[in-house]
C-alpha cells in the first residue's frame, strides 16, 4: 500500500452519485484513471489552499472504485459495425443515467456498476430488446469502460486514519460587524444602516 500518494476530490459537487477528482492536466474528472496523483505534502497544501479539496489516499479510494461508462463516449453507429465474436450484449435502461454514466439491468435492477450488469448472449438478447432496453455488444463497452467511485462511500475519516495523516485546521477569517450609534436617539446602528434613516427615530446618519 502506497500511503503517500493522494487524489484530491472537489467536494462541493458531484455528477450524479460519481465523486470528482482533480484531473491530470486540468479539470476535474470521474475517471480515476485520469486523475491526478499528489504527494502528501502537496495533497495537504492544496487543502490549506482550499478546504473543498479533500486528499484521499489512492489506495483507499482504489478499493471502493467500481466500472462505469459515460454514455457521452458511445456512438450508435460504432457499436453496431463493432464485431462482438461472441454475441453477448450489456442490457441498458433507455434514458437511464447516473450522471453521465449508462445504467444497467443487473442480476437483482437496476445498477450503474458494469461488473453487476447482466450480459445474455444473442439468443436472449431478442427478448430484452422487444422490452425496450438498449443492447450494447459487450466488447464495445468494456473497451469504453473506466473506473469511478461512488462519493457515498467514501469515509474521510476512516480514509485519513488509515493513511497515518492529520489535517491542519484551517483558521476562518473572523468577519468583524462594525457598529455605530444613531445621532438622533443613541440607539446602536449596524454599518448597513448607518447609511440610511434611523428605523427607529428616522435621524440621519450617513458619513
Amino acid at each position: 500500500m502506497d500511503a503517500d500518494r493522494f487524489y484530491l476530490q472537489d467536494s462541493r459537487s458531484n455528477v450524479g452519485s460519481r465523486a470528482m477528482f482533480w484531473k491530470l492536466g486540468g479539470g476535474y474528472t470521474s475517471n480515476l484513471d485520469q486523475a491526478e496523483q499528489f504527494s502528501r505534502e502537496k495533497a495537504v497544501k492544496q487543502y490549506e489552499c482550499r478546504e473543498t479539496d479533500l486528499p484521499w489516499p489512492v489506495d483507499y479510494v482504489r478499493a471502493r472504485a467500481e466500472v462505469s461508462v459515460d454514455f457521452q463516449h458511445l456512438k450508435r453507429s460504432e457499436a453496431e459495425a463493432y464485431r462482438n465474436v461472441d454475441g453477448r450484449v450489456y442490457v441498458a435502461y433507455p434514458r437511464g443515467w447516473d450522471g453521465n454514466d449508462l445504467v444497467w439491468r443487473g442480476g437483482s435492477g437496476q445498477t450503474s456498476n458494469l461488473e453487476d450488469a447482466i450480459h445474455p448472449g444473442k439468443s436472449d438478447a431478442s427478448v430484452y430488446l422487444a422490452q425496450g432496453f438498449d443492447l450494447w455488444p459487450c466488447g464495445y463497452i468494456a473497451e469504453r469502460s473506466r473506473p469511478v467511485v461512488r462519493a457515498a462511500t467514501l469515509e474521510h475519516k476512516q480514509a485519513l486514519r488509515e493513511a497515518g495523516l492529520k489535517l491542519p485546521k484551517i483558521k476562518r477569517q473572523r468577519i468583524r460587524r462594525y457598529t455605530t450609534n444613531c445621532d438622533g436617539c443613541g440607539r446602536f446602528l449596524s454599518e448597513l444602516q448607518r447609511y440610511h434613516s434611523c428605523p427607529n427615530c428616522g435621524a440621519g446618519n450617513a458619513p
